[in-house]
């Protein structure tokens, strides 16, 4: 039996149908959930899943996040500079959707070649992970009951890092990974999925089309309206790391600037000599960002700078 094991989709429609055509001999697939959120697709990603058969679905914590904004109604009066990805996905969006997101179980159970599985988005309400058997006994029989006393597995997403956790004979959890995005120590921009075939866990990847992606990010920093530590999050997928063999300069320095993390860092703003943009770079994370032109030149002018 081959499982197709994904999570964390986050609206990344080019993702998702590239591993379902290289994953297209799938027996059952089961996502971990957020199927929504910072991406540009999340209308389509609904749609391709309510498609598909044989399929074992739980909500995400971004998704839920979704349905609460979409229902509170405040997505239809943003101000700029307030806007989000979750506001640009409620607008995309219909009752439909919402409705279909609402029916997803938190968790789910399976079997499959004489392994039982419970399926959940995430292990707690932060990011921690299942670290000893009594851990794993305690979760399992809360979440799937004590009566299973065979092979079992835990799926979870959440964390966007690929792995598989044994803790002993028997007695195991993995994460896929995320189809979308990586984590800032992460440089890989490939979409992150697994298999089991025939009991067999196989961690897997494969590249996509991500100009999509890119070309719409263009278009919002254009606009200017998208909160500017949303896109950076988002370009930092697109791009991390500076294009070798470009020349820069810096333009100025901002310090003590809201990081990406919550934190502080400095921000430089680079001026591309051989490519038309700027690039916003946070040193204490390694991010790189390109900025449009027109941001660069309104950011200066408010600055005083030539």
């Amino acid at each position: 039996m081959k499982v197709l094991v994904i999570s964390d989709i986050h609206a990344n429609i080019r993702a998702l149908d590239t591993i379902l055509r290289e994953e297209a001999d799938y027996d059952l697939l089961c996502c971990a959930g957020d199927f929504t959120d910072y991406g540009i697709s999340p209308r389509e990603v609904l749609e391709r899943f309510r498609q598909l058969k044989n399929t074992v679905l739980v909500y995400g914590n971004h998704d839920r996040h979704v349905i609460n904004i979409y229902e509170s109604g405040e997505w239809t009066n943003v101000a700029d500079g307030k806007y989000k990805w979750v506001h640009y996905n409620c607008e995309r969006l219909s009752e439909k959707d919402i409705d279909w997101m609402k029916q997803l179980p938190e968790k789910a159970y399976f079997e499959a070649d004489g392994w039982s599985y419970g399926i959940a988005h995430q292990y707690d309400n932060g990011y921690g992970t299942v670290e000893s058997r009594y851990a794993f006994d305690q979760y399992w029989n809360a979440s799937y009951g004590a009566e299973c006393d065979g092979k079992r597995r835990l799926i979870f997403g959440h964390t966007h890092r690929q792995c598989i956790h044994t803790l002993g004979e028997g007695m195991e959890w993995i994460n896929p990974g995320s189809i979308s995005y990586r984590r800032p120590d992460d440089p890989d921009k490939t979409a992150h999925y697994a298999v089991i075939l025939d009991g067999n866990i196989q961690l897997k990847s494969i590249a996509y089309d991500r100009t999509l992606q890119l070309a719409e990010a263009k278009r919002l920093l254009k606009n200017d309206r998208m909160m500017r530590t949303e896109l950076q999050d988002f370009m930092f997928f697109l791009v991390m790391q500076k294009p070798q063999g470009i020349r820069c300069k810096i333009l100025y320095q901002e310090t003590a600037v809201s990081s990406a993390k919550g934190g502080s860092g400095s921000l430089f703003f680079f001026h591309c000599v051989d490519f038309p943009s700027y690039i916003l770079y946070t040193k204490k994370y390694d991010y790189f960002t390109f900025w449009e032109n027109i941001i660069g030149e309104n950011k200066r002018k408010r600055r005083g700078k030539s």
